[in-house]
């Protein structure tokens, strides 16, 4: 463990802050910029596309219901961060019963045929868990000035998970994406009531902390279900400042805008959110309630046109990312 913290100190202290440049002003106060628009664009502020979406707990019979509705409820935030509506539970207990629970996932499932108010049900199941404590006892250490150090006894807990994600389109129930987590977390408790390391309340934590690890923002799984679930917003201007293009949309704080979020840049090309650029939200004066104004590299500013799909790309940047990379990396 000393040398993986030993790693961790150092990828952190690789860390350099960027400047952001000159402030730039309130964009909305700045005069229009043209710039084209992709085929079918008229200039109309385009709704917003905002997804609603089923969660429903898988089932597996060696995994409590507890712990399937905790990472239930991750997914759940994930999504209503991204600016979509997640669907009451009655509807996502009826999902569940009329198809999840035949163990045979196959292809041939006719379409759902309860209530269709969403446009997908993912489906999110814990597949194995493990979980326990180990006891250390005290011990002393002498450095070469001869000062001793004193080490509590102390249980050591850690906890695994692993788990499976499906998302399905709604009403065909047609599987459209199926993917693997894995997540751990790991606690210590000084000078506990026995060697036999098993408080309860720590069990807990250590589960709750590796179910939570499951999916973290930054993540590529966490990339792929933002790209399914998260609101559409679409490019509606451009203003100018200091020489460089900075772009309007409809997605505001209302669908899930945040300062600074990092942000994908689609075009739909024959039904395929196709990948142009990526970029990222400005600061909080520059995300409003209904839109907001998003920055990109300057070398793909000319490329981007009104009508062109934005949503929050799931991606993470930052020193608490990269002390995250760096953990998972070495485990």
């Amino acid at each position: 463990m000393k040398k993986s913290l030993k790693t961790i100190a150092l990828v952190a202290s690789s860390i350099m802050a960027v400047g952001c440049g000159s402030t730039t002003p309130p964009m909305p106060t700045l005069a229009d910029v043209n710039i084209p628009s992709i085929d079918g664009y008229t200039g109309d502020k385009f709704d917003i596309k905002n997804s609603k979406i089923i969660v429903a707990p898988g089932v597996k019979l060696d995994i409590p219901e507890h712990m399937q509705t905790r990472f239930s409820g991750e997914i759940t935030t994930i999504i209503v961060d991204s600016g979509s509506e997640v669907i009451d539970r009655k509807m996502a207990s009826r999902f569940i019963d009329e198809i999840q629970l035949k163990e045979n996932l196959s292809e041939d499932y006719r379409a759902y045929e309860g209530p269709v108010e969403a446009k997908f049900a993912v489906i999110p199941t814990i597949t194995d868990i493990s979980y326990g404590g180990e006891y250390e006892k005290s011990y002393s250490t002498t450095d070469k000035k001869g000062k001793t150090t004193h080490h509590a006894a102390e249980c050591d807990y850690s906890a695994k998970a692993k788990a499976n994600v499906q998302i399905r389109e709604l009403p065909s129930m047609k599987q459209i994406m199926s993917f693997n987590v894995e997540g751990r977390s790991t606690s210590s408790k000084e000078n506990p009531p026995s060697r036999s390391c098993k408080e309860s309340s720590m069990y807990n934590g250590v589960i709750a902390g590796a179910i939570g690890d499951l999916l973290e923002k930054g993540d590529d799984d966490y990339v792929t279900l933002s790209k399914y679930v998260g609101s559409q917003g679409v490019i509606t201007g451009a203003k100018t400042f200091g020489g460089d293009l900075y772009f309007e949309t409809n997605l505001g704080r209302l669908h899930g805008a945040k300062e600074e979020a990092q942000v994908a840049i689609y075009q739909d090309i024959d039904g395929e959110l196709v990948l142009i650029a990526e970029g990222e939200m400005m600061d909080a004066k520059n995300v409003l309630r209904k839109k907001s104004y998003i920055e990109v590299d300057s070398d793909i500013a000319p490329t981007l046109k009104k009508g062109m799909i934005v949503m929050l790309s799931g991606k993470c940047v930052g020193y608490i990312c990269s002390m995250n990379s760096a953990i998972k990396s070495i485990r």
